[in-house]
């Protein structure tokens, strides 16, 4: 039996404003597939029904599949105004990632006063039980991902999250540089136990000193580690690059072609000296 293969996807908003130069992106550097969160300039969640259906369509006529749609949902603080709001963000993502033919969207919990705060536990879980009636509803598959300071960022609150709400409709996607970034180590501080729930990877490597981001394996997100323990585990699943190799903000990051595929080139070597492909 040969080695495990992990398809690929990306933020492909890291590469270029336009949907054309983002897709033969993708294409060079054999990425099957795209997570839509922007383009020509456009967030997803702001994406008039033409640009959309362009998208899509041009998603289709390179031979690259859609994986889900990259919400900003919950990234926010936590309060109530703002949680009705988000609901309501969510729904209209879910009716998005229907018109994609994607299942899944992205979306984050929102950040609670001094980010380690158990004491919001009740408000966040209110919160994103709310939305997963809406993706039952639906049919979406929500993604949670761990990101900056956000309630469920912090691997005792994102254990609390999915232990509770753990679901086929609410699943994990993990993000290494994310962990680092607040002085967590992806194999020491989320595994095994965050295996069962586990849906995807976000792909970026960081070093907590300085807060920089790297390329895969040059940092400290025991990605290798993780990696060689995945396979060993028999979980395959996509691994979504967000390299934010140029820049990095509160809603989306920068890359550019040319370090885009220096990415690729690194993810591929990190999953290579695991034991697998990709």
């Amino acid at each position: 039996m040969g080695a495990p293969r992990f398809p690929l996807s990306a933020f492909a908003d890291e590469i270029d404003r336009s949907v054309d130069v983002q897709l033969a992106c993708l294409r060079a550097n054999g990425v099957e597939m795209l997570d839509v969160r922007g383009a020509e300039g456009y967030n997803v969640m702001d994406f008039s029904p033409a640009l959309l259906a362009k998208v899509k369509r041009r998603a289709a006529e390179e031979g690259i599949g859609i994986h889900g749609v990259g919400s900003p949902v919950n990234k926010i603080r936590l309060e109530p105004k703002a949680a009705r709001m988000e609901v309501a963000k969510f729904a209209k993502a879910c009716d998005i990632a229907n018109r994609f033919g994607t299942r899944k969207v992205r979306v984050f919990t929102p950040e609670a006063e001094g980010g380690l705060n158990e004491g919001a536990w009740p408000e966040v879980r209110a919160q994103l039980r709310d939305m997963i009636a809406i993706a039952d509803e639906k049919g979406i598959v929500i993604l949670h991902e761990n990101d900056a300071k956000f309630y469920g960022a912090y691997p005792s609150q994102a254990r609390r999250i999915f232990e509770e709400l753990g679901s086929p409709a609410f699943r994990a996607v993990f993000d290494f540089a994310n962990t680092v970034l607040l002085g967590y180590r992806a194999f020491d501080d989320w595994f095994p136990w965050i295996l069962p729930h586990l849906d995807s990877l976000h792909i970026k490597d960081a070093i907590f000193e300085g807060q920089r981001i790297v390329p895969s394996g040059e940092g400290e997100g025991q990605m290798v580690e993780t990696f060689r323990f995945l396979i060993e585990s028999g979980w395959v699943g996509t691994l979504s690059l967000e390299p934010h190799l140029s820049a990095a903000g509160p809603f989306s990051g920068f890359t550019g072609p040319e370090l885009f595929g220096s990415a690729v080139r690194a993810l591929r070597n990190a999953v290579e000296k695991a034991g697998g492909t990709c």
